[in-house]
């Protein structure tokens, strides 16, 4: 008789991460061709090779900083809820610690509701995903459910 493996849920942005990606290539060739006109097409401003390459880096910078709405993941298993938000580090929340699980229709976002009616956003379950995100949120469901037992 053979077990079967935990189920392990996990999710990120998908049409939210295509138009971040798509917004960081259109900056980031912006800021290239700038640099690159930068030495012929002036006002009577002297640009050197050093106000091309920063120019460049600084399109880098704010490629970069369009890309954060592709950053959000989730991984769920029968422990805990492993979530990361646009910025910062991976946040544990233990099942134990879950009230509800729930994806209210006047939100953007799934949300995890802790005690004392703290909630904490899933940034990469997005209503944008809509058959991604039903499935994740069956997932998501079915792990509350195994982790908090009905008493009757």
């Amino acid at each position: 008789m053979s077990e079967t493996p935990p189920e392990v849920v996990t999710a990120r942005p998908i049409r939210t991460a295509r138009y971040a990606n798509a917004a960081a290539l259109v900056a980031f060739a912006a800021f290239v061709v700038v640099a690159l006109l930068m030495r012929t097409d002036n006002a009577g401003a002297t640009f050197g090779w050093k106000d091309q390459a920063f120019t460049v880096v600084i399109g880098a910078i704010v490629a970069g900083g369009l890309r954060l709405p592709a950053r959000p993941r989730l991984r769920a298993d029968a422990r805990a809820v492993h979530t990361r938000s646009y910025v910062g580090n991976w946040r544990t929340i233990p099942w134990d610690a879950v009230v509800a699980v729930e994806f209210p229709s006047n939100v953007r976002f799934a949300r995890l509701v802790l005690p004392a009616d703290e909630t904490l956003a899933l940034y990469a379950v997005q209503r944008m995903d809509r058959e991604q995100a039903v499935q994740t949120m069956r997932g998501l469901r079915r792990l509350f459910a195994a982790t908090h037992p009905v008493v009757g």
